[in-house]
């Protein structure tokens, strides 16, 4: 069957960000999308980002990646959406930057520090035990933990924890396990489809993390593993898993 939307991975896939200048160096992606289109396809970024949606589409353009504001699913958008639907304008504490405060708020929730309904866990470069143990003790006092993504690290130069950890970190001290609203998850891939108006079997997850790519298949969509990022030659062999095509960077893909 004939593959009508694609769903990209960002980090490891279409670029690699510089864990210190925090600014993005572009892998590809430039010619993989100008063939996708030739051949009537459709393209989102499903980005476990949890930051700003313009931030996003300000970086991808500042690379030279020719998308639009629409195309971009993040898992700050997912994350939003869903506490919204699923608590109702809620009170959040989040571990987390400015900006995911700010996308998070335009869900109609309101960022607080004591009280919260629910935890939300993103990516905090400025982590601090009094921040982690803030959280826990909301948790353990009734709030729900949800986190925008269950990676374990971001494949910038080095690689940077991600957050994952801090999830479960979380989820170790208080016995409460994490409500993952990112990749992979059957919440963001949902998410994304219905966003997309479109149906598993003519599909694609396009990524550098098997584990974004096992659940992707779980869920009947195709997978392309990309070998910029997180998973190498050897990984993929010693997973067991067979994405459905492998290549060594994203330019180097045909659609179908």
């Amino acid at each position: 069957m004939k593959i009508t939307t694609y769903f990209v991975d960002v980090q490891g896939t279409l670029v690699r960000r510089n864990p210190k200048t925090l600014k993005s160096q572009l892998i590809g992606g430039v010619k993989a999308f100008e063939k996708i289109r030739g051949a009537g396809g459709r393209i989102y970024i499903l980005s476990n980002a949890p930051r700003l949606t313009e931030e996003v589409h300000k970086d991808l353009l500042s690379v030279g990646l020719p998308v639009d504001i629409e195309q971009i699913i993040t898992s700050a958008q997912v994350t939003g959406e869903y506490i919204a639907k699923k608590f109702g304008p809620s009170r959040l504490y989040v571990i987390g930057s400015d900006s995911f405060k700010q996308e998070l708020s335009k869900y109609g929730h309101t960022v607080v520090e004591e009280g919260a309904d629910v935890v939300v866990v993103g990516i905090d470069r400025q982590l601090t035990f009094e921040k982690l143990n803030k959280a826990m003790q909301l948790i353990m006092a009734g709030a729900k933990l949800v986190a925008a993504g269950m990676s374990r690290y971001i494949p910038e130069e080095k690689p940077t924890i991600s957050i994952g950890p801090i999830a479960m970190a979380l989820a170790y001290a208080t016995g409460v396990k994490p409500i993952n609203t990112g990749k992979p998850s059957r919440i963001m891939y949902t998410y994304a489809l219905v966003r997309a108006r479109a149906v598993p079997e003519e599909s694609a997850v396009i990524s550098d993390d098997l584990e974004d790519l096992i659940y992707a298949k779980r869920m009947g969509l195709a997978t392309v593993l990309v070998l910029t990022g997180a998973t190498t030659p050897e990984k993929l062999k010693a997973s067991g898993f067979q994405p459905d095509y492998v290549v060594n960077n994203i330019d180097e893909l045909n659609p179908w």
